[in-house]
């Protein structure tokens, strides 16, 4: 496909902007300095279910090195399914309960957390949380003071966007999980260039692995030997299952034995509600029983060792988790070309990039691929090997601590 004037631009502009955060994203990636005493750290999310957000706050909490840093968890939910993939850590797991929409005495209480625990870096996911641990540890005098952006965030609420902009001299350093977040808070929301850092996402390498798990198959009555395409997202207006239906049909035509999987929290089923819409397309194209819709799932690792193909039809993301969770386990995907999915996926080597909304390349790469196993396999496996260089948790784990160090090393703290 050649590239429209629109592509090189978007592509040039990528390109401008990563050179303007190298410094910081090299950083990330050095080793991080050392202090006399071990670094205490809370980890403060909204909530830790079944997420994308969530699962990064559980495999951070677990992949900083334990001889450096003494890592707490806690969260503004009692809604909170993946707290016991802390292992050990959850005796280090609190609940700072969000009593009312405007809880504003949660401030004080996680501040009373902070100077409790004697934190020296507070970390902090998702809206409420980011706002509360921003406030919170400057309130409490925390040295090290980090909030997080998991992508672009362009479907925020106008006053949501203002309060982030607001608190932007509350907080020492900001982790974007992408360099398309990077970009969206420099540009959109004035954060200080000096301020961000670009660590992508990091997957669990030894859970997430290459197998077959026939096993899955014959739970949910699918046949042993069906080749299985599977999207795996929650139901939000960022996610395109509208392509992926569309691009089912289309694929069904050419292969009317495959079959499709929707994993993932479900909105609800009302003609606003995303998942409410899936549904009926696919009843609408006649191919409402090559859907399966699955709903969350707790054991995603067997899920996608059931898949052969992974494909994520997207409006915008940051560095999605789920496509390194599939390429650490040894499956081709298939991806939209926005924000950071063409880092990650490597057109041709890795799996496919396709433009927006594009059901017909869409189907066309995913019939490339079931037609051809040797090229899945081949494919699976160049995944699995960047999944393991440049994804893992431990990697992860190494930047993030580069840029707590980093921070404070600056400050004079725990010299």
């Amino acid at each position: 496909m050649t590239p429209t004037t629109a592509d090189i631009t978007m592509h040039k502009q990528l390109d401008d902007s990563s050179a303007r955060t190298g410094e910081n994203l090299t950083k990330a990636r050095q080793s991080p300095a050392t202090f006399a005493k071990k670094i205490n750290v809370l980890l403060l999310t909204s909530s830790l279910e079944r997420g994308g957000a969530e699962r990064q706050v559980v495999e951070l909490a677990k992949s900083l090195d334990p001889k450096r840093f003494t890592v707490h968890v806690a969260s503004l939910s009692h809604n909170n399914p993946l707290a016991e993939q802390l292992g050990p850590l959850q005796a280090r797991f609190h609940i700072v309960d969000k009593r009312s929409k405007y809880d504003v005495g949660l401030i004080r209480r996680v501040r009373d957390l902070l100077r409790r625990l004697d934190i020296h870096v507070v970390h902090s996911f998702m809206f409420d949380a980011e706002m509360v641990g921003r406030l919170a540890g400057r309130w409490a005098g925390t040295p090290a003071v980090i909030c997080s952006n998991r992508c672009p965030h362009w479907n925020r609420k106008k006053h949501k966007l203002w309060l982030a902009r607001a608190t932007n001299g509350c907080f020492d350093a900001m982790i974007a999980n992408s360099q398309a977040g990077c970009d969206f808070e420099r540009e959109q929301q004035n954060v200080p260039v000096d301020k961000l850092h670009v660590v992508p996402n990091g997957v669990d390498i030894e859970r997430f692995h290459p197998g077959r798990s026939d096993e899955l198959r014959a739970e949910l009555s699918l046949p042993r030997e069906a080749l299985i395409v599977g999207m795996i997202a929650h139901f939000r207006s960022n996610k395109d299952h509208q392509t992926y239906i569309n691009a089912a049909a289309k694929v069904l035509e050419r292969h009317p034995n495959a079959i499709f999987i929707c994993a993932g929290d479900q909105d609800g089923s009302g003609p606003e509600h995303h998942f409410g819409k899936a549904q009926r397309l696919a009843t609408s194209l006649g191919i409402a029983e090559h859907v399966h819709f699955l709903g969350p799932r707790g054991d995603v690792d067997r899920l996608y060792r059931m898949l052969d193909i992974k494909v994520l039809a997207t409006h915008f993301e940051g560095t999605p988790n789920v496509v390194l969770e599939a390429m650490a386990t040894g499956l081709p995907t298939v991806v939209t070309d926005v924000s950071d999915n063409r880092r990650v996926v490597q057109d041709g080597k890795t799996g496919y990039l396709v433009p927006p909304q594009d059901a017909e390349m869409l189907a066309d790469k995913l019939c490339a691929l079931i037609e051809s196993p040797g090229l899945r396999e081949e494919m699976g496996k160049t995944a699995r090997q960047r999944a393991e260089v440049e994804y893992s948790t431990q990697t992860l784990g190494e930047r993030t601590a580069t840029v707590y160090c980093d921070v404070l090393g600056r400050k004079g703290a725990l010299a």
